[in-house]
Protein backbone atom coordinates (compact mmCIF):
# COMPACT_ATOMS: atom_id res chain seq x y z
CA UNK A 1 0.00 0.00 0.00
CA UNK A 2 2.77 2.40 0.95
CA UNK A 3 4.65 1.34 -2.15
CA UNK A 4 1.66 2.16 -4.37
CA UNK A 5 1.30 5.58 -2.78
CA UNK A 6 4.97 6.27 -3.27
CA UNK A 7 4.71 5.05 -6.86
CA UNK A 8 1.69 7.27 -7.50
CA UNK A 9 3.40 10.23 -5.99
CA UNK A 10 6.43 9.54 -8.13
CA UNK A 11 4.27 9.41 -11.22
CA UNK A 12 2.74 12.75 -10.33
CA UNK A 13 6.19 14.22 -9.83
CA UNK A 14 7.29 12.81 -13.15
CA UNK A 15 4.23 14.31 -14.86
CA UNK A 16 4.86 17.65 -13.22
CA UNK A 17 8.45 17.51 -14.35
CA UNK A 18 7.45 16.75 -17.93
CA UNK A 19 4.91 19.57 -17.96
CA UNK A 20 7.45 21.96 -16.52
CA UNK A 21 10.06 20.84 -19.04
CA UNK A 22 7.59 21.24 -21.88
CA UNK A 23 6.70 24.74 -20.71
CA UNK A 24 10.38 25.57 -20.45
CA UNK A 25 10.88 24.31 -23.98
CA UNK A 26 8.00 26.47 -25.21
CA UNK A 27 9.45 29.49 -23.42
CA UNK A 28 12.80 28.83 -25.05
CA UNK A 29 11.07 28.45 -28.41
CA UNK A 30 9.23 31.70 -27.80
CA UNK A 31 12.48 33.40 -27.03
CA UNK A 32 13.91 32.10 -30.32
CA UNK A 33 10.74 32.89 -32.33
CA UNK A 34 11.60 36.51 -33.19
CA UNK A 35 14.79 35.43 -34.94
CA UNK A 36 13.14 32.51 -36.72
CA UNK A 37 10.07 34.57 -37.57
CA UNK A 38 12.24 37.26 -39.04
CA UNK A 39 14.11 34.74 -41.14
CA UNK A 40 10.84 33.15 -42.28
CA UNK A 41 9.37 36.56 -43.13
CA UNK A 42 12.49 37.48 -45.09
CA UNK A 43 12.39 34.15 -46.94
CA UNK A 44 8.68 34.60 -47.69
CA UNK A 45 9.29 38.15 -48.95
CA UNK A 46 12.05 36.91 -51.25
CA UNK A 47 9.79 34.13 -52.51
CA UNK A 48 6.94 36.56 -53.17
CA UNK A 49 9.26 38.96 -54.98
CA UNK A 50 10.55 36.13 -57.15
CA UNK A 51 7.02 34.95 -57.91
CA UNK A 52 5.95 38.53 -58.75
CA UNK A 53 8.97 38.94 -61.05
CA UNK A 54 8.16 35.65 -62.80
CA UNK A 55 4.53 36.70 -63.13
CA UNK A 56 5.51 40.06 -64.65
CA UNK A 57 7.89 38.31 -67.03
CA UNK A 58 5.16 35.87 -68.04
CA UNK A 59 2.67 38.69 -68.60
CA UNK A 60 5.24 40.58 -70.66
CA UNK A 61 5.86 37.51 -72.82
CA UNK A 62 2.12 36.99 -73.23
CA UNK A 63 1.66 40.63 -74.27
CA UNK A 64 4.52 40.28 -76.75
CA UNK A 65 3.01 37.08 -78.10
CA UNK A 66 -0.36 38.81 -78.56
CA UNK A 67 1.33 41.64 -80.43
CA UNK A 68 3.12 39.15 -82.67
CA UNK A 69 -0.13 37.27 -83.29
CA UNK A 70 -2.00 40.46 -84.14
CA UNK A 71 0.82 41.69 -86.38
CA UNK A 72 1.21 38.40 -88.22
CA UNK A 73 -2.55 38.08 -88.64
CA UNK A 74 -2.78 41.62 -89.98
CA UNK A 75 -0.09 40.81 -92.53
CA UNK A 76 -1.94 37.61 -93.38
CA UNK A 77 -5.17 39.52 -94.01
CA UNK A 78 -3.39 41.98 -96.32
CA UNK A 79 -2.47 39.13 -98.68
CA UNK A 80 -5.54 36.88 -98.28
CA UNK A 81 -8.69 38.98 -98.09
CA UNK A 82 -6.96 42.06 -99.54
CA UNK A 83 -6.57 40.49 -103.01
CA UNK A 84 -10.17 39.22 -102.91
CA UNK A 85 -11.58 42.71 -102.39
CA UNK A 86 -9.15 44.19 -104.92
CA UNK A 87 -9.41 41.52 -107.61
CA UNK A 88 -12.11 43.49 -109.40
CA UNK A 89 -9.36 45.82 -110.69
CA UNK A 90 -8.16 42.99 -112.94
CA UNK A 91 -11.56 42.03 -114.34
CA UNK A 92 -11.85 44.69 -117.10
CA UNK A 93 -8.33 44.00 -118.44
CA UNK A 94 -8.76 40.21 -118.22
CA UNK A 95 -12.13 40.57 -119.96
CA UNK A 96 -10.54 42.51 -122.80
CA UNK A 97 -7.43 40.29 -123.06
CA UNK A 98 -9.29 36.97 -123.12
CA UNK A 99 -12.26 38.42 -125.07
CA UNK A 100 -14.91 37.05 -122.72
CA UNK A 101 -18.17 38.36 -121.30
CA UNK A 102 -18.71 40.04 -117.94
CA UNK A 103 -20.46 36.91 -116.65
CA UNK A 104 -17.48 34.72 -117.49
CA UNK A 105 -14.87 37.02 -116.02
CA UNK A 106 -16.98 37.52 -112.89
CA UNK A 107 -17.03 33.76 -112.46
CA UNK A 108 -13.24 33.81 -112.15
CA UNK A 109 -13.46 36.14 -109.17
CA UNK A 110 -16.25 34.22 -107.48
CA UNK A 111 -14.50 30.87 -108.07
CA UNK A 112 -11.32 32.07 -106.37
CA UNK A 113 -13.33 33.48 -103.48
CA UNK A 114 -15.30 30.24 -103.12
CA UNK A 115 -12.11 28.17 -103.22
CA UNK A 116 -10.74 30.37 -100.46
CA UNK A 117 -13.64 29.46 -98.22
CA UNK A 118 -13.32 25.77 -99.13
CA UNK A 119 -9.67 26.06 -98.13
CA UNK A 120 -10.90 27.31 -94.78
CA UNK A 121 -12.93 24.11 -94.37
CA UNK A 122 -9.84 22.02 -95.08
CA UNK A 123 -7.90 24.08 -92.55
CA UNK A 124 -10.70 23.67 -90.01
CA UNK A 125 -10.34 19.90 -90.24
CA UNK A 126 -6.53 19.93 -90.11
CA UNK A 127 -5.95 22.54 -87.39
CA UNK A 128 -6.80 20.28 -84.44
CA UNK A 129 -4.23 17.74 -85.70
CA UNK A 130 -1.38 19.55 -87.41
CA UNK A 131 -0.38 23.08 -88.40
CA UNK A 132 2.20 22.54 -91.13
CA UNK A 133 -0.49 23.33 -93.70
CA UNK A 134 0.01 27.05 -93.03
CA UNK A 135 3.28 27.06 -94.99
CA UNK A 136 1.94 24.70 -97.65
CA UNK A 137 -1.00 27.06 -98.08
CA UNK A 138 1.36 29.88 -99.07
CA UNK A 139 2.90 27.64 -101.73
CA UNK A 140 -0.54 26.80 -103.12
CA UNK A 141 -1.48 30.49 -103.29
CA UNK A 142 1.77 31.31 -105.11
CA UNK A 143 1.35 28.47 -107.62
CA UNK A 144 -2.26 29.40 -108.38
CA UNK A 145 -1.69 33.13 -108.86
CA UNK A 146 1.44 32.51 -110.94
CA UNK A 147 -0.41 30.00 -113.12
CA UNK A 148 -3.23 32.51 -113.66
CA UNK A 149 -0.78 34.91 -115.27
CA UNK A 150 -0.04 32.41 -118.06
CA UNK A 151 -3.57 31.37 -119.07
CA UNK A 152 -4.76 32.04 -122.60
CA UNK A 153 -8.25 30.61 -122.17
CA UNK A 154 -10.97 31.39 -119.65
CA UNK A 155 -11.36 27.67 -118.91
CA UNK A 156 -7.71 27.33 -117.86
CA UNK A 157 -8.15 30.18 -115.42
CA UNK A 158 -10.48 28.18 -113.17
CA UNK A 159 -7.95 25.55 -111.98
CA UNK A 160 -5.47 28.34 -111.28
CA UNK A 161 -7.82 30.44 -109.17
CA UNK A 162 -9.11 27.35 -107.35
CA UNK A 163 -5.56 26.44 -106.28
CA UNK A 164 -4.86 30.03 -105.25
CA UNK A 165 -8.11 30.28 -103.33
CA UNK A 166 -7.52 27.04 -101.42
CA UNK A 167 -4.14 28.33 -100.26
CA UNK A 168 -5.42 31.76 -99.27
CA UNK A 169 -8.33 30.34 -97.29
CA UNK A 170 -6.31 27.75 -95.38
CA UNK A 171 -3.68 30.30 -94.39
CA UNK A 172 -6.29 32.87 -93.33
CA UNK A 173 -8.19 30.52 -91.03
CA UNK A 174 -4.98 29.18 -89.45
CA UNK A 175 -4.00 32.68 -88.35
CA UNK A 176 -7.49 33.59 -87.20
CA UNK A 177 -7.89 30.51 -84.99
CA UNK A 178 -4.43 31.03 -83.47
CA UNK A 179 -5.36 34.61 -82.56
CA UNK A 180 -8.79 33.76 -81.12
CA UNK A 181 -7.35 30.94 -79.02
CA UNK A 182 -4.60 33.12 -77.54
CA UNK A 183 -6.72 36.00 -76.19
CA UNK A 184 -9.41 36.37 -73.55
CA UNK A 185 -13.06 36.62 -74.59
CA UNK A 186 -13.34 40.27 -73.54
CA UNK A 187 -10.44 41.28 -75.79
CA UNK A 188 -11.39 39.28 -78.87
CA UNK A 189 -13.44 41.95 -80.63
CA UNK A 190 -10.71 44.56 -80.15
CA UNK A 191 -7.75 42.37 -81.16
CA UNK A 192 -9.57 40.69 -84.04
CA UNK A 193 -10.60 44.15 -85.25
CA UNK A 194 -6.96 45.27 -85.16
CA UNK A 195 -5.82 42.11 -86.92
CA UNK A 196 -8.44 42.27 -89.65
CA UNK A 197 -7.35 45.82 -90.41
CA UNK A 198 -5.04 44.03 -92.80
CA UNK A 199 -8.00 43.51 -95.11
CA UNK A 200 -8.58 47.26 -95.18
CA UNK A 201 -4.87 47.97 -95.64
CA UNK A 202 -4.83 45.55 -98.54
CA UNK A 203 -7.91 47.16 -100.06
CA UNK A 204 -6.29 50.58 -99.70
CA UNK A 205 -2.89 49.73 -101.16
CA UNK A 206 -3.36 46.79 -103.51
CA UNK A 207 -5.72 48.41 -106.08
CA UNK A 208 -3.26 51.26 -106.61
CA UNK A 209 -0.41 48.76 -106.69
CA UNK A 210 -2.18 46.51 -109.21
CA UNK A 211 -3.25 49.44 -111.39
CA UNK A 212 0.28 50.87 -111.49
CA UNK A 213 1.85 47.52 -112.35
CA UNK A 214 -0.77 46.91 -115.04
CA UNK A 215 -0.05 50.28 -116.64
CA UNK A 216 3.74 49.89 -116.47
CA UNK A 217 3.83 46.24 -117.57
CA UNK A 218 0.53 44.39 -118.07
CA UNK A 219 -1.90 42.45 -115.90
CA UNK A 220 0.05 39.22 -116.30
CA UNK A 221 3.25 40.63 -114.79
CA UNK A 222 1.19 42.36 -112.14
CA UNK A 223 -0.27 38.96 -111.20
CA UNK A 224 3.19 37.35 -111.07
CA UNK A 225 4.53 40.03 -108.78
CA UNK A 226 1.41 39.67 -106.65
CA UNK A 227 2.00 35.90 -106.44
CA UNK A 228 5.58 36.38 -105.23
CA UNK A 229 4.62 39.00 -102.65
CA UNK A 230 1.80 36.80 -101.35
CA UNK A 231 4.08 33.80 -101.00
CA UNK A 232 6.72 35.73 -99.06
CA UNK A 233 4.17 37.39 -96.75
CA UNK A 234 2.27 34.20 -95.92
CA UNK A 235 5.46 32.21 -95.52
CA UNK A 236 6.89 34.70 -93.00
CA UNK A 237 3.68 34.79 -90.97
CA UNK A 238 3.00 31.02 -90.94
CA UNK A 239 5.47 30.07 -88.13
CA UNK A 240 3.58 32.32 -85.71
CA UNK A 241 0.27 30.50 -86.15
CA UNK A 242 0.33 28.20 -83.15
CA UNK A 243 -2.94 27.08 -81.53
CA UNK A 244 -2.42 26.46 -77.80
CA UNK A 245 -3.70 23.17 -76.42
CA UNK A 246 -6.65 23.39 -74.06
CA UNK A 247 -5.89 22.27 -70.51
CA UNK A 248 -8.30 19.68 -69.15
CA UNK A 249 -8.11 21.25 -65.67
CA UNK A 250 -8.94 24.75 -66.81
CA UNK A 251 -11.74 25.65 -64.41
CA UNK A 252 -11.90 29.25 -65.56
CA UNK A 253 -13.65 28.32 -68.80
CA UNK A 254 -17.43 28.68 -68.57
CA UNK A 255 -19.43 25.47 -68.43
CA UNK A 256 -21.57 26.59 -71.34
CA UNK A 257 -18.49 27.07 -73.53
CA UNK A 258 -17.19 23.64 -72.57
CA UNK A 259 -20.43 22.06 -73.68
CA UNK A 260 -20.30 23.93 -76.98
CA UNK A 261 -16.74 22.71 -77.53
CA UNK A 262 -17.83 19.09 -77.30
CA UNK A 263 -20.04 19.35 -80.37
CA UNK A 264 -18.56 17.32 -83.22
CA UNK A 265 -21.22 17.85 -85.88
CA UNK A 266 -22.25 21.49 -86.29
CA UNK A 267 -25.13 20.59 -88.60
CA UNK A 268 -26.97 18.96 -85.68
CA UNK A 269 -27.29 22.32 -83.94
CA UNK A 270 -30.29 24.29 -85.28
CA UNK A 271 -28.56 27.52 -84.23
CA UNK A 272 -25.66 26.78 -86.53
CA UNK A 273 -28.03 25.80 -89.35
CA UNK A 274 -29.59 29.28 -89.06
CA UNK A 275 -26.12 30.81 -89.05
CA UNK A 276 -25.09 28.84 -92.14
CA UNK A 277 -28.22 29.89 -94.04
CA UNK A 278 -27.54 33.51 -93.14
CA UNK A 279 -24.00 33.19 -94.51
CA UNK A 280 -25.21 31.57 -97.74
CA UNK A 281 -27.95 34.11 -98.51
CA UNK A 282 -25.96 37.12 -97.32
CA UNK A 283 -22.86 36.33 -99.36
CA UNK A 284 -24.95 35.57 -102.42
CA UNK A 285 -24.99 39.34 -102.77
CA UNK A 286 -22.24 40.56 -100.41
CA UNK A 287 -19.32 40.37 -102.86
CA UNK A 288 -21.24 41.73 -105.85
CA UNK A 289 -20.25 45.42 -105.30
CA UNK A 290 -16.48 44.71 -105.00
CA UNK A 291 -16.62 42.40 -108.03
CA UNK A 292 -18.61 44.71 -110.33
CA UNK A 293 -17.45 48.10 -109.07
CA UNK A 294 -14.63 48.62 -111.58
CA UNK A 295 -16.74 47.53 -114.55
CA UNK A 296 -19.69 49.63 -113.36
CA UNK A 297 -17.50 52.73 -112.96
CA UNK A 298 -15.95 52.38 -116.40
CA UNK A 299 -19.02 51.34 -118.40
CA UNK A 300 -21.88 53.12 -116.65
CA UNK A 301 -20.18 56.24 -115.28
CA UNK A 302 -17.53 56.48 -118.02
CA UNK A 303 -14.74 56.87 -115.47
CA UNK A 304 -11.07 55.94 -116.04
CA UNK A 305 -9.47 52.88 -114.33
CA UNK A 306 -7.72 55.21 -111.84
CA UNK A 307 -11.10 56.37 -110.55
CA UNK A 308 -12.22 52.80 -109.88
CA UNK A 309 -8.95 52.13 -108.03
CA UNK A 310 -9.58 55.25 -105.93
CA UNK A 311 -13.05 53.96 -105.05
CA UNK A 312 -11.56 50.69 -103.79
CA UNK A 313 -9.04 52.68 -101.76
CA UNK A 314 -11.77 54.75 -100.10
CA UNK A 315 -13.61 51.54 -99.20
CA UNK A 316 -10.45 50.21 -97.59
CA UNK A 317 -9.77 53.39 -95.60
CA UNK A 318 -13.27 53.58 -94.17
CA UNK A 319 -13.37 49.86 -93.37
CA UNK A 320 -10.06 50.35 -91.56
CA UNK A 321 -11.61 53.06 -89.37
CA UNK A 322 -14.43 50.84 -88.14
CA UNK A 323 -12.13 47.88 -87.55
CA UNK A 324 -9.78 49.99 -85.46
CA UNK A 325 -12.74 50.92 -83.25
CA UNK A 326 -14.37 47.49 -83.34
CA UNK A 327 -13.88 46.78 -79.63
CA UNK A 328 -15.37 50.10 -78.57
CA UNK A 329 -18.26 49.78 -81.04
CA UNK A 330 -19.09 46.29 -79.74
CA UNK A 331 -19.01 47.54 -76.15
CA UNK A 332 -21.28 50.50 -76.87
CA UNK A 333 -23.79 48.47 -78.90
CA UNK A 334 -24.03 45.66 -76.36
CA UNK A 335 -21.93 42.93 -77.93
CA UNK A 336 -20.45 41.69 -81.22
CA UNK A 337 -23.62 39.87 -82.31
CA UNK A 338 -25.63 43.09 -82.38
CA UNK A 339 -22.89 44.91 -84.29
CA UNK A 340 -22.61 42.10 -86.82
CA UNK A 341 -26.35 42.01 -87.51
CA UNK A 342 -26.73 45.80 -87.66
CA UNK A 343 -23.83 46.19 -90.07
CA UNK A 344 -25.17 43.42 -92.30
CA UNK A 345 -28.44 45.33 -92.65
CA UNK A 346 -26.54 48.54 -93.43
CA UNK A 347 -24.36 46.78 -96.02
CA UNK A 348 -27.47 45.62 -97.86
CA UNK A 349 -29.05 49.08 -97.76
CA UNK A 350 -25.90 50.84 -98.99
CA UNK A 351 -25.39 48.24 -101.74
CA UNK A 352 -28.84 49.10 -103.12
CA UNK A 353 -27.69 52.71 -103.50
CA UNK A 354 -24.71 51.98 -105.78
CA UNK A 355 -26.59 52.07 -109.13
CA UNK A 356 -27.83 55.59 -108.35
CA UNK A 357 -24.33 57.13 -108.32
CA UNK A 358 -23.96 59.58 -111.22
CA UNK A 359 -20.34 60.83 -111.11
CA UNK A 360 -16.99 60.32 -109.41
CA UNK A 361 -17.88 62.35 -106.34
CA UNK A 362 -21.07 60.41 -105.63
CA UNK A 363 -19.20 57.15 -106.20
CA UNK A 364 -16.56 58.13 -103.64
CA UNK A 365 -19.25 59.07 -101.11
CA UNK A 366 -20.90 55.71 -101.67
CA UNK A 367 -17.53 53.98 -101.27
CA UNK A 368 -17.00 55.71 -97.92
CA UNK A 369 -20.41 54.62 -96.62
CA UNK A 370 -19.95 51.10 -97.91
CA UNK A 371 -16.50 50.80 -96.32
CA UNK A 372 -17.77 51.96 -92.93
CA UNK A 373 -20.49 49.28 -93.02
CA UNK A 374 -18.51 46.28 -94.25
CA UNK A 375 -15.71 46.64 -91.69
CA UNK A 376 -17.30 44.64 -88.85
CA UNK A 377 -19.26 42.05 -90.86
CA UNK A 378 -16.52 39.58 -91.79
CA UNK A 379 -14.24 40.68 -88.94
CA UNK A 380 -16.76 39.64 -86.28
CA UNK A 381 -17.71 36.24 -87.72
CA UNK A 382 -15.04 34.41 -85.72
CA UNK A 383 -15.89 36.35 -82.55
CA UNK A 384 -19.61 35.55 -82.86
CA UNK A 385 -18.94 31.86 -83.56
CA UNK A 386 -16.63 31.56 -80.55
CA UNK A 387 -19.26 33.24 -78.38
CA UNK A 388 -22.02 30.91 -79.55
CA UNK A 389 -20.22 27.59 -79.87
CA UNK A 390 -16.88 27.87 -78.00
CA UNK A 391 -13.27 28.37 -79.08
CA UNK A 392 -12.29 24.70 -79.19
CA UNK A 393 -14.87 24.00 -81.91
CA UNK A 394 -14.05 27.22 -83.80
CA UNK A 395 -11.84 25.71 -86.56
CA UNK A 396 -14.50 23.24 -87.70
CA UNK A 397 -17.46 25.59 -87.22
CA UNK A 398 -15.68 28.44 -88.99
CA UNK A 399 -14.66 26.14 -91.82
CA UNK A 400 -18.20 24.88 -92.37
CA UNK A 401 -19.50 28.44 -92.06
CA UNK A 402 -17.16 29.56 -94.82
CA UNK A 403 -18.51 26.81 -97.06
CA UNK A 404 -21.83 28.64 -96.93
CA UNK A 405 -20.04 31.90 -97.68
CA UNK A 406 -18.24 30.31 -100.61
CA UNK A 407 -21.32 28.68 -102.09
CA UNK A 408 -23.27 31.93 -101.89
CA UNK A 409 -20.43 33.82 -103.51
CA UNK A 410 -19.90 31.15 -106.20
CA UNK A 411 -23.48 31.53 -107.35
CA UNK A 412 -24.10 35.18 -106.51
CA UNK A 413 -21.41 37.04 -108.43
CA UNK A 414 -21.85 35.26 -111.80
CA UNK A 415 -25.64 35.51 -111.52
CA UNK A 416 -25.33 39.22 -110.75
CA UNK A 417 -23.02 39.65 -113.75
CA UNK A 418 -25.50 37.83 -116.00
CA UNK A 419 -28.40 39.97 -114.72
CA UNK A 420 -26.33 43.12 -115.22
CA UNK A 421 -25.65 42.22 -118.85
CA UNK A 422 -29.27 41.41 -119.63
CA UNK A 423 -31.29 43.80 -117.46
CA UNK A 424 -28.76 46.36 -116.26
CA UNK A 425 -26.64 47.08 -113.20
CA UNK A 426 -29.50 48.64 -111.28
CA UNK A 427 -31.57 45.47 -111.06
CA UNK A 428 -28.54 43.23 -110.38
CA UNK A 429 -27.07 45.32 -107.57
CA UNK A 430 -30.38 46.18 -105.87
CA UNK A 431 -31.28 42.49 -105.84
CA UNK A 432 -27.92 41.68 -104.28
CA UNK A 433 -28.36 44.28 -101.54
CA UNK A 434 -31.87 43.06 -100.81
CA UNK A 435 -30.60 39.50 -100.28
CA UNK A 436 -27.99 40.74 -97.81
CA UNK A 437 -30.70 42.43 -95.75
CA UNK A 438 -33.18 39.55 -96.00
CA UNK A 439 -30.55 37.11 -94.70
CA UNK A 440 -30.73 38.71 -91.24
CA UNK A 441 -34.07 36.90 -90.76
CA UNK A 442 -32.03 33.79 -89.98
CA UNK A 443 -30.03 35.73 -87.39
CA UNK A 444 -33.27 36.69 -85.63
CA UNK A 445 -34.30 33.01 -85.51
CA UNK A 446 -30.84 32.11 -84.23
CA UNK A 447 -31.14 34.66 -81.42
CA UNK A 448 -34.49 33.17 -80.35
CA UNK A 449 -33.09 29.62 -80.35
CA UNK A 450 -29.99 30.70 -78.45
CA UNK A 451 -32.06 32.42 -75.78
CA UNK A 452 -34.19 29.30 -75.35
CA UNK A 453 -31.08 27.18 -75.02
CA UNK A 454 -29.66 29.45 -72.30
CA UNK A 455 -32.97 29.42 -70.42
CA UNK A 456 -33.13 25.62 -70.58
CA UNK A 457 -29.57 25.33 -69.28
CA UNK A 458 -30.36 27.72 -66.43
CA UNK A 459 -33.45 25.70 -65.45
CA UNK A 460 -31.50 22.42 -65.53
CA UNK A 461 -28.78 23.94 -63.39
CA UNK A 462 -31.36 25.16 -60.84
CA UNK A 463 -32.98 21.73 -60.77
CA UNK A 464 -29.64 20.02 -60.08
CA UNK A 465 -28.81 22.48 -57.33
CA UNK A 466 -32.23 21.88 -55.73
CA UNK A 467 -31.77 18.11 -55.89
CA UNK A 468 -28.40 18.36 -54.15
CA UNK A 469 -29.93 20.42 -51.33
Amino acid sequence: MLKQKLHGKGSQNDSSFLVTAHKGFNLAAVRQDPVDAGADAELQAVTEQKAAAERREKEAWQALERQRQVGSKRENHVFTFGPIYSFGVFLPVIKADLNVSLTEVSAISSTMNTAQFMGSLVAGILIPRRLGHATVAGICAFAGLAALSFVESIFLAYPAVILAGLGLGASNLAGLVALIDSVAAKKRATLVGLATCGTSVGTILLPQFYNTLTEVFDWRWAMRINALATFLALGLAAPLFRVPKTEASDVAAPQREAKGQQASNPCRDPRFVCWWLDMFVCFFGYFVPPALLADFAQNELQLPPEAAANAYTVIGICALLTRLCLGAISHICGGPRRVHMGCQILVGAVTCCLPFCWNLESLLVWSACYGLCIGPVIALISVVLSELFGTQALPLYHGVSRVGVGMGNLLGVPVAGLIAERWGYEFAIVLSGSLVMMATTFLVILAILHRRKLNAEAQNSSSRDGAKI
